[in-house]
């Protein structure tokens, strides 16, 4: 009966520490929610929109009530005018 306790008493070889390669998630996971949250700015500066300064003040000071952000995304999907300098506005 007294050596069950005994081994109960012992103390127990703490967990060592994980070593393995690649990147953390946590890291990762940061990078891609960044990603997302600037998603309508950088629609706006890759498809030359005219309106890309107003999309991106909303998305930069609006995006994190996530209504801001759907708005951004919803700018960037609106109709754009083309310039009146354009060869087929006649």
């Amino acid at each position: 009966m007294l050596i069950p306790l005994l081994s109960l008493l012992q103390r127990a070889e703490p967990p060592t520490r994980y070593t393995g390669g690649g990147l953390p998630k946590g890291a990762v996971i940061i990078v891609a929610l960044v990603l997302l949250y600037f998603l309508p700015s950088m629609l706006a500066l890759a498809g030359g929109k005219r309106r890309k300064w107003k999309i991106i003040a909303v998305n930069v000071l609006t995006g994190w009530t996530m209504i801001g952000w759907v708005v951004s995304m919803i700018m960037n999907w609106a109709y754009d005018a083309p310039d009146a300098e354009s060869p087929g506005a006649s």
